[in-house]
């Protein structure tokens, strides 16, 4: 259980291609401004590297899990209060085009703009999963940077450095470090407790969450507070 008086980081690894990491992503951020133990680290990952690592597949490639997430996502959307639109191609968004270049932009924000990761990540999560919008093209990516306040000058060298290899594996550590927690998807979230580290996985392990952080279990209780752009 958590310690008495002591904030208990839980490193959230996500990569904004997962739909269900972004409806996590806005639960967990909500109630980190709500919960006075908990310290939400936010640690940007390849989710298609995480699934070469464990020999996972898509869930979107399986037919009848498609079929279900489909109607699911839409269903814990709503539950929560979260904005959510599926694309209009969704296949291409992702499984073609992917995520690569906004995960390791993100990785540089993490390390230069520490204050901004927060909000770009919302961003870019926004601009899938609400406004089908790109995030592949360097168009794409500085208008999300604009968009939270990101300067020019900062965008351009920021997209620069996402083409080094400095950041390429910065980004293949952080996956790495997760699928040594024991990721073999996303959203996966680690809660740091004082007798170890406990990994989660899904979003709806949200009650166990509570339960390691002595947090009672809000129910129905919406975040759309928190995920307004």
């Amino acid at each position: 259980m958590s310690q008495v008086g002591k904030k208990v980081a839980v490193e959230l690894f996500y990569d904004v291609l997962s739909p269900y990491t972004y409806i996590c992503f806005e639960i967990l951020t909500h109630y980190n401004t709500k919960w006075d133990n908990m310290d939400l680290k936010l640690k940007p990952v390849s989710l298609r590297g995480i699934m070469g690592l464990t020999g996972n597949r898509p869930p979107g490639l399986v037919e009848a899990k498609s079929k279900y997430m489909t109607k699911d996502l839409i269903h814990v959307a709503k539950y929560y209060g979260i904005p959510f639109r599926f694309p209009m191609d969704v296949p291409n968004v992702m499984f073609t085009k992917g995520s690569l270049e906004a995960q390791r932009l993100l990785t540089v924000v993490q390390n230069k703009h520490p204050g901004h990761l927060e909000s770009l990540s919302r961003a870019l999560f926004h601009r899938i999963w609400v406004r089908d919008e790109d995030i592949t093209t360097d168009d794409s990516l500085t208008a999300a940077c604009q968009a939270v306040g990101l300067q020019d000058l900062e965008t351009k060298e920021m997209l620069k450095l996402i083409k080094t290899n400095e950041v390429k594996d910065e980004l293949k550590a952080h996956t790495q470090a997760a699928c040594n927690a024991g990721a073999f998807g996303a959203p996966t979230y680690v809660v740091h407790l004082k007798d170890g580290p406990i990994t989660l996985f899904g979003v709806d392990r949200f009650f166990l969450l509570c339960h390691y952080l002595n947090q009672e279990w809000p129910g129905n209780e919406t975040v759309t507070n928190n995920s307004k752009m």
